[in-house]
């Protein structure tokens, strides 16, 4: 029996519902406002309120117990140094949930789930781009980047090897010019049998 189990499911195993849980938790502190559906933005409000309340305190042991769900030191980091300290006048209610409506395609309840203290637009793309780094590096570096040239010595290795004989070109008879060819070839044999007996 499920006497006292407060857990939506979400029609998904244990496993996968935690995955997409710290996935929407690591996406709303990233960029501090996401767009769900309505059951998923609730179930992330509670683990993302819970992580805040922890980050509140900012010790070695709550940053590691964080870590236990979003598994990346710089956002960790970002969470106990710069989203917690907004917080810290406040017990509870970090998040709010705006209702969408449904969406076109199933008919889903869509909200937003954003956190109620907000950072500037401009520090939280540099935020993204400190965190996303290792996925997303920039195109311009490696437009910068000049083309290597090849080494001397392997010019001149290749200028060394001999150049492969190619075989002269046979023209190409047709069947009827093979024939006769074949004809002539014959009677030529001939020929010559003939002048040896006599």
């Amino acid at each position: 029996m499920r006497h006292g189990k407060k857990v939506k499911k979400l029609g998904r195993k244990k496993a996968h519902r935690l995955a997409l849980l710290r996935n929407l938790c690591r996406a709303l502190f990233i960029f501090e406002k996401i767009k769900t559906t309505l059951p998923k933005a609730k179930e992330a409000r509670r683990l993302a309120e819970h992580l805040i309340e922890y980050a509140k305190k900012n010790t070695v042991a709550t940053k590691r117990f964080i870590y236990r769900f979003i598994p990346d030191h710089k956002l960790v980091k970002i969470l106990c140094d710069e989203i917690a300290p907004k917080f810290a006048n406040r017990q509870g209610g970090y998040t709010r949930i705006y209702r969408l409506g449904p969406r076109l395609g199933d008919g889903a309840e869509m909200a937003i789930l954003e956190l109620i203290e907000k950072s500037e637009p401009e520090k939280i793309d540099q935020r993204r781009k400190l965190i996303e780094h290792r996925w997303l590096p920039d195109k311009e570096k490696k437009a910068e980047k000049p083309k290597k040239e090849k080494p001397k010595k392997e010019e001149k290795k290749e200028k060394e090897l001999p150049k492969k004989e190619t075989k002269p070109e046979v023209e190409k008879k047709t069947k009827k010019e093979k024939k006769q060819i074949a004809k002539k070839e014959k009677k030529e044999k001939k020929q010559k049998k003939g002048k040896k007996k006599k």
